[in-house]
Order: C-alpha cells, then sequence, then structure tokens
C-alpha cells in the first residue's frame, strides 16, 4: 500500500512539475479593455467564464446587459463597467454557489 501511495505523491508532484513549465509557456493576454485573459489549456484562455482561442481574444466586448443580469456570471469589476445590475437577491431556500456584488 506504500508503495501505491508513493507513486501517487511521484505522480502528482511530476503533474505539477509540469503544469507549472506549460505555464510559463502561456503568458496572461491583456485585451484592449484591460481584462487579463488566463491560459487554460492548449491556445485557450478564460477570464470571467468566458472561453477563446488567444486570436479571438480582441473580437469580445463587455458582456451585454442580459450576461450582466445573468446571476450565474461572476463578473470583474472591468466587464461591469460601472453599469448596474439587474439581479433579485438570492434566496436561502436556492442554495445558490456564488455572491452577487451590486
Amino acid at each position: 500500500m506504500e508503495a501505491v501511495a508513493k507513486l501517487i505523491v511521484d505522480w502528482q508532484s511530476a503533474r505539477a512539475e509540469l503544469a507549472e513549465l506549460e505555464r510559463a509557456e502561456h503568458p496572461d493576454i491583456t485585451d484592449r479593455h484591460g481584462r487579463v485573459w488566463v491560459w487554460k489549456s492548449k491556445n485557450l484562455y478564460r477570464h470571467c467564464g468566458n472561453a477563446a482561442p488567444a486570436y479571438m481574444i480582441n473580437d469580445f466586448g463587455l458582456p451585454t446587459q442580459r450576461a450582466l443580469d445573468n446571476p450565474n456570471y461572476e463578473l470583474c469589476d472591468v466587464c461591469i463597467n460601472g453599469r448596474t445590475r439587474n439581479i433579485p437577491d438570492c434566496k436561502p431556500e436556492w442554495n445558490c454557489s456564488h455572491s452577487m456584488h451590486q
């Protein structure tokens, strides 16, 4: 059992080192709005729930009002851009995993 546990720990350590190397090869990208897109995998970057290949990032505008009003999106201040989110307060019985910042 100890041999299996050691193999798992060794594999996790090797995977963490590989992830660090991969991450170093893919620097964050800042778009024209000042949003920072973080590398996810292959050529895919993520920001505020959106994902796009590097070449498409500058094609993304700010989220629409409909996206702002969707409580499932956790948006940063750059994406909100001073606009108002028209979202009802979460009710305890909904068991929401997000927190709303109005």
